[in-house]
């Protein structure tokens, strides 16, 4: 049967063994030292409960203003218009009209900005400690005075902050889905982290909680690795010229990719599956005495990561079939890169409409995943019809490919198949 031979082939190959060490890698070194962290109460009159996200006027709109100002005075923006970083460089009208957005808000004029030379990016400095050595310090950067006039209402400078957003190009941190978690960020509350708290042991049941956190670290490695499995396989039938073999045979071009595209899938679906139900067993024995949902973790790593590995592999076979292995690993790594670097910025709660490599990295602030549900529901079934769509025309290009009707592009010339 040639979706048994097709997992046989899989099962023994290299790809395979680097993707399982992989993936068990990331599994024990990242997700396993969080479990052992036990999950407790708030102590009251803690100095620290972390930080939380909340729409304050008073905060936000000074700190907004000075995101602003630095990225003009820079000279470019950071965004993420699909859920993958970019760093915006305006053209001299584009900028003119975040200048005049910057004096509409702050009243400085343009030449007050362009003639401001003592402008210093903020970062870290080294300052030291008294003891020989030196400690890391956050250098706030170095802008001309910024007040925000009490004429200016908060709905107006929500406007003229959307105005900068389309102006960047979309996906900036002025944005609605990103200016509140960027520059509202207020001291966590003993009743806001109590609330967190009691998220997780009643509405999450703990091990849905740890099921944002597992998909979290085994979606970074799933989302690119399957895509040296796909090639890879590809590279041994050439090199075995079992390619000239199946030319030959009526066996249908649609039946030959689905059975190797089905074959991959599981495969490497089912370290991903073992490794959830060995964290909910994990789990279960560390809170016996809770009402601990048994199939929480696999039930969101079907759901979360799937995709993922639909994805990587669908673009795999896909560009190797049309150009060659080296495109297809350079194409899904740069994608992969780019949606790692757009979460960046923020690893909780960071769900985009298309943003590949989906973020939750803490086992609270549930809300916030909440707030994003819809945003990951499409996210997920758009990556799932996307590999529907890419698999039908790898399908497509194979059939035409075996009649001697296409073209395949080989690094710097085209050869016809």
């Amino acid at each position: 049967m040639l979706f048994l031979k097709e997992c046989k082939k899989i099962l023994f190959s290299l790809t395979f063994l680097i993707y399982i060490i992989a993936v068990s890698g990331f599994y024990f070194t990242q997700f396993v030292p969080d479990i052992e962290k036990e999950i407790s109460p708030p102590l009251q009159n803690s100095d620290d409960y972390g930080t939380i996200a909340k729409e304050i006027p008073e905060i936000l709109m000074p700190s907004a203003a000075k995101g602003l100002v630095t990225e003009y005075m820079r000279g470019y923006y950071t965004a993420y218009p699909i859920g993958f970083y970019k760093e915006v460089k305006l053209s001299e009208k584009k900028s003119t009209q975040i200048a005049e957005i910057i004096t509409e808000i702050t009243g400085i004029s343009k030449q007050e900005l362009d003639n401001f030379f003592d402008f210093e990016e903020d970062g870290i400095t080294m300052i030291p400690d008294g003891n020989g050595g030196y400690m890391p310090v956050v250098k706030e950067p170095t802008l001309p005075e910024i007040n925000i006039p009490d004429t200016m209402t908060y709905e107006h400078f929500r406007e003229l902050m959307r105005k900068a957003d389309k102006i960047i190009g979309g996906g900036s941190d002025y944005s609605d889905d990103y200016i509140v978690e960027n520059f509202s960020l207020v001291p966590k509350t003993y009743e806001d982290a109590l609330e967190d708290y009691n998220a997780v042991i009643e509405k999450d049941r703990i091990s849905g909680a740890f099921a944002r956190l597992f998909c979290d670290y085994i979606g970074i490695i799933v989302s690119v690795l399957p895509v040296f499995v796909a090639v890879s396989l590809a590279n041994a039938d050439k090199k075995s010229r079992i390619e000239q073999l199946i030319y030959s045979r009526k066996i249908s071009s649609a039946k030959l990719i689905f059975t190797r595209f089905s074959a991959i899938i599981l495969m490497l679906s089912i370290p991903v599956i073992l490794l959830a139900f060995t964290a909910t067993f994990s789990i279960e024995k560390l809170y016996s005495e809770n009402n601990i949902d048994f199939f929480a973790i696999p039930k969101m790593s079907v759901c979360w990561l799937i995709p993922n590995i639909l994805f990587s592999t669908a673009l795999g076979i896909f560009l190797t079939e049309i150009s060659s292995t080296l495109i297809a690993v350079f194409v899904q790594g740069a994608i992969w890169v780019g949606s790692v670097m757009g979460s960046a910025g923020g690893l909780t709660g960071n769900i985009g409409k298309f943003t590949l490599v989906c973020r939750h990295n803490s086992i609270y602030d549930r809300r916030y995943f909440i707030e994003d549900l819809n945003k990951f529901i499409f996210n997920r079934i758009f990556y799932t019809v996307l590999t529907i769509a890419i698999i039908i025309l790898t399908i497509w290009i194979y059939s035409k490919k075996r009649k001697g009707g296409f073209y395949v592009i080989h690094k710097n010339s085209a050869h016809k198949s």
